[in-house]
């Protein structure tokens, strides 16, 4: 009777540690798997914000030029061109071009290219224009 007693109280064997060890290996190698994608995709969706935030200020700088200046050559040698901006943590060039549709349609082009991605550029066309007179007696 006490051989039996023994024998159930031997403990944990080699065989039961190993299982063990190999069931916690494979799970831990999944959520190491898991963290590495969700981590990838934080970053890209980072990215993509990052850039949609630069897209957002340049038509905000491109809509807030007025409409009469624009074709004036000593105030497009200052808008167009290419300068280097800067969104949150993305340092990008904008390019800006300017092309008179009509006398009231003016269409500014905005190039944006990440300077520290490897990222396409994105391309923003705002079309301008003449505002209409306030004046009732028009």
């Amino acid at each position: 009777m006490s051989h039996d007693l023994a024998r159930s109280e031997r403990g944990v064997g080699l065989v039961e540690i190993m299982l063990a060890i190999t069931i916690m290996s494979v799970v831990l190698l999944a959520l190491g798997s898991l963290m590495f994608q969700a981590t990838r995709d934080m970053n890209r969706t980072g990215a993509v914000a990052y850039r949609s935030a630069a897209q957002l200020s340049a038509i905000s700088w491109a809509q807030s030029l007025p409409f009469d200046s624009l074709t004036s050559a000593t105030y497009q040698s200052q808008v167009v061109g290419c300068v280097t901006d800067t969104t949150g943590q993305l340092i990008y060039n904008r390019c800006t071009t300017v092309q008179v549709i009509s006398g009231k349609d003016t269409r500014i082009t905005l190039v944006i290219t990440p300077t520290n991605l490897t990222g396409k550029s994105d391309t923003v066309v705002v079309e301008r224009n003449r505002p209409l007179v306030a004046s009732p007696f028009f």
